[in-house]
């Protein structure tokens, strides 16, 4: 039996078979944990970024969607204007149809007043063409303002379109390397696992499942890197061995001594 310290207080624990030095067992044991841990850890953080990545990709496709939509307008408003264009354009033939007859009815006319009547008619009508022909080239000029600027958007959105589809197929990859990955870890997880004696493995999966997926943390400078609370001297003391079941008197978790993360 081993000694498995919680808080203040000694509890006894049954880690391993007796007739195995404890020290030497439960160093093994802990350095096991600490790797499951790690890779429990590593599993998360590729859970959370597969989770993510879906949210990313469809964020792409609506950032894709909205500068598309952008140039739609750009093309609709030309169109508008076009349509503006050619109705104007016909509305003077019409007037100018008008001016013709008007003008050929001169001969006919045989009166002062009629006369006159006609010239004023046939200057109304050329003033509101004058009009007319003022305004379609004024439509014409916004017109080619827009061409240039849809011309211009249409090179920023084709670039853009190539982006996203760089950035989702750098996604796609990093999903399918983060695959290969995980399996790595599913296996050796497995292995180590099998390696631990099972009231540990209980204890730690009790542990990270109350404890935001950490049962195991280390110390540094007196303080458990779990809930970051001052742990006492002695006990960071024999943290540092990794020959004891120690935990946070805080926390509950179970405190390693990470030779790996030297001190500052």
């Amino acid at each position: 039996s081993h000694r498995l310290i919680t808080g203040r207080s000694l509890v006894r624990t049954q880690v391993g078979p007796p007739n195995i030095v404890r020290g030497k067992y439960l160093r093994e044991q802990l350095e096991l944990l600490w790797e499951l841990q790690k890779i429990d850890q590593e599993l998360k953080n590729i859970k959370e970024e597969r989770d993510r990545v879906p949210k990313e990709i469809k964020r792409l496709d609506e950032k894709g969607n909205l500068e598309r939509e952008k140039v739609q307008k750009e093309r609709e408003k030309i169109e508008l204007l076009e349509k503006e264009r050619r109705k104007k354009e016909n509305l003077l033939m019409m007037e100018q149809e008008k001016i013709k007859k008007a003008q050929g009815k001169m001969f006919e006319i045989k009166t002062n007043r009629e006369y006159q009547a006609l010239l004023n008619e046939i200057e109304a009508i050329k003033e509101s063409n004058s009009r007319v022909e003022e305004e379609i080239l004024q439509v014409m000029d916004e017109i080619d303002e827009l061409k240039k600027r849809l011309k211009k958007r249409e090179k920023e959105l084709e670039i853009t379109l190539e982006r996203i589809e760089e950035e989702k197929r750098r996604l796609q990859e990093k999903i399918e390397h983060d695959d290969l990955i995980l399996k790595k870890h599913l296996e050796r997880r497995e292995a180590i696992t099998k390696q631990l004696d099972t009231n540990l493995v209980n204890l730690y999966n009790t542990l990270k499942e109350k404890r935001q997926g950490l049962g195991v943390v280390s110390v540094r400078d007196e303080t458990c890197l779990g809930c970051f609370v001052h742990i006492p001297p002695q006990m960071y003391i024999e943290v540092q061995r990794n020959n004891e079941l120690i935990r946070c008197p805080n926390c509950n978790r179970i405190l390693y001594w990470d030779r790996s993360d030297k001190e500052k």
